[in-house]
């Protein structure tokens, strides 16, 4: 098997997978419990969450645990919302984001507030002059996230932050899920950060969100107060100390895999050039790790199947939204027509990817190309 789907999940390291099984054997006491057992589960998990700030080159923020991204995202916008309405009532964001941002903001505008979104270049990033004609008092939520799950496009969270130094009451979420073990996190001005650990080889139900002052959120999960009131519930230790254990191999591996990632990405866009018929979406300068490739007159789900069967495993849009019988939002605002979105397949890479694996999509490549040329718009 060609594992191709990265962006979707990644393998979880055996590593991880052994601290989660060990800490659920030996530490499996409840950190809040007064006794002994539960202090000394108690001050693992304070360990992990040290080790996470320390990985990560954090100062005075907060970690919180969480089950996965869609819970950090809904904690931190709906959270940061109801906290500020009473100083404004608009929110914006962007159709770059991932449902798990995208269905927040539209949720939270059938409470009252008002949603805009700010255009996308043609090059699928944030138009930051549109940006700034949306900017007033009456902002107290922005969202955008770090690195595009479709195409790979880096957005400029540094130039959004700048923008903002005019608007101190804004809350700016950054959903960094894709960025997290390939590209340095942005903190500096940033007032909360989604992760989620299946992302970055660790394991599914992992997440974390990052606070930089936990008192601009309110909590929305209400209960015996853990996780400093803000996500009540009794914690994980294991999965905490497993998801932390993944960011610290996440950031050692990064540098290493993101050359080896950018050779990859490198041949793949040369081999797909020479075939007529077939486009690369994704921006010279996207992250290495996503490429997003366009057969116009297929659809992109024979393509993926056609790929299955010769051992590719590909996705077309993002694994949340591909089952979904619509155009991606994310390729339409970027002006791409709508027979390239409807044969856009995605490729996504991890430090399992070698240069290797390059041959054998080429050759399985090659064998889907003599299938469909015919079928493609010249």
């Amino acid at each position: 098997m060609l594992y191709f789907d990265n962006a979707a999940t990644t393998q979880p390291d055996a590593s991880v997978l052994d601290s989660y099984v060990k800490v659920n054997q030996q530490f499996y006491f409840n950190p809040n419990s007064p006794h002994d057992k539960g202090v000394e589960a108690g001050r693992l998990l304070q360990q992990a969450r040290t080790q996470i700030k320390t990985t990560l080159q954090l100062q005075d923020e907060t970690v919180i645990f969480t089950s996965g991204a869609t819970e950090s995202n809904n904690m931190a916008l709906k959270g940061a919302a109801y906290q500020k309405k009473h100083f404004g009532r608009t929110l914006i964001t962007s159709v770059l984001e991932h449902p798990s941002v995208l269905e927040v903001m539209r949720a939270l505008e059938t409470e009252g507030f008002t949603l805009k979104y700010v255009n996308v270049t043609k090059e699928g990033r944030i138009d930051l002059e549109h940006l700034k004609s949306l900017m007033s008092s009456d902002v107290i939520l922005l969202t955008c996230m770090q690195v595009n799950n479709i195409m790979g496009q880096v957005q400029p969270i540094a130039e959004i932050v700048d923008i903002l130094k005019d608007y101190p009451k804004v809350h700016f979420h950054v959903d960094a899920v894709q960025a997290m073990g390939k590209f340095p996190l942005v903190t500096n001005g940033v007032d909360s950060i989604a992760l989620s650990g299946h992302k970055f080889n660790g394991l599914k139900g992992q997440g974390v969100l990052i606070l930089k002052n936990m008192h601009n959120i309110q909590p929305i999960i209400h209960g015996g107060g853990q996780e400093f009131a803000l996500r009540s519930g009794t914690v994980n230790v294991p999965m905490d100390v497993a998801c932390a254990k993944a960011i610290r191999l996440a950031e050692d591996h990064r540098q290493a895999m993101m050359r080896e990632l950018a050779e990859v990405n490198r041949q793949i866009r040369a081999f797909v050039a020479q075939h007529p018929g077939v486009y690369i979406n994704s921006p010279d300068d996207a992250s290495p790790h996503i490429l997003n490739i366009a057969f116009p007159g297929v659809r992109g789900e024979v393509l993926v199947n056609a790929f299955s069967k010769l051992g590719v495993m590909i996705s077309t849009t993002s694994a949340c939204s591909s089952k979904h019988a619509k155009v991606n939002e994310v390729l339409q605002a970027m002006g791409i027509s709508t027979s390239r979105i409807l044969g856009s397949i995605r490729l996504s890479f991890d430090y399992n990817t070698k240069q290797t694996d390059v041959k054998a999509f080429q050759q399985a490549f090659d064998t889907v190309y003599e299938e469909v040329k015919e079928l493609l718009e010249q």
